[in-house]
């Protein structure tokens, strides 16, 4: 069985891992799961090397299928394809691009092909993927604690969590903390 490992931005993205991903595979028994926070991120990724050091890290281990989870949003500057991407004007165009080009980057250097890596670059922040269903928001809180006809509003505008819009005051995050009363990143996101 190959060995799935995700290497994350941030401690909500290793929570999802751990919480939600890693019940379902093992419960359908696809892949071992593990997985990895980026070691010099606080939340966020400053240099695009820090990403590439745990990549080939890991990429060499035998029997692996190795991806990451990072926000496309304030990714580094010097991620490759980062700057050519700045010519296209969709953003799913650019994230697929500059996934292209970190493959591509990792392969060029190593001078071999890495057909298990594949990189995963999120659109826009990790709340977008809360937007998924009101299922979770029912289980977990209140009607005295969240706004759910604003949320499920939210949800019936985009045909996928992450067309929401990336604009600092209607990100996902901002959304979820004008609906949810107390709501915290790190203690709900998963």
């Amino acid at each position: 069985m190959k060995r799935l490992i995700f290497i994350v931005e941030g401690e909500t993205e290793e929570e999802f891992v751990n919480t939600i991903l890693v019940p379902f595979f093992n419960e359908n028994n696809f892949y071992n799961i593990q997985c990895f926070k980026i070691k010099h991120s606080r939340g966020g990724v400053s240099k695009y090397s820090h990403i590439r050091e745990d990549i080939l890290n890991t990429i060499y281990e035998n029997d692996v299928i190795v991806t990451t989870m990072i926000d496309f949003y304030q990714l580094p500057h010097d991620t490759p394809g980062f700057t050519e991407s700045e010519k296209l004007s969709c953003h799913l165009d650019r994230v697929c691009y500059i996934e292209n080009a970190m493959k591509e980057d990792l392969e060029r250097d190593q001078r071999r092909v890495f057909p298990f890596f594949i990189p995963y670059l999120q659109l826009h922040e990790f709340e977008a993927l809360t937007f998924s269903s009101d299922r979770g928001f029912k289980d977990l809180f209140e009607k005295s604690e969240a706004d759910f006809p604003q949320l499920e509003s939210i949800i019936s505008q985009f045909p996928n969590p992450e067309d929401i819009n990336d604009r600092p005051e209607t990100a996902p995050s901002k959304r979820l903390l004008k609906a949810i009363k107390g709501y915290d990143k790190v203690t709900y996101g998963s």
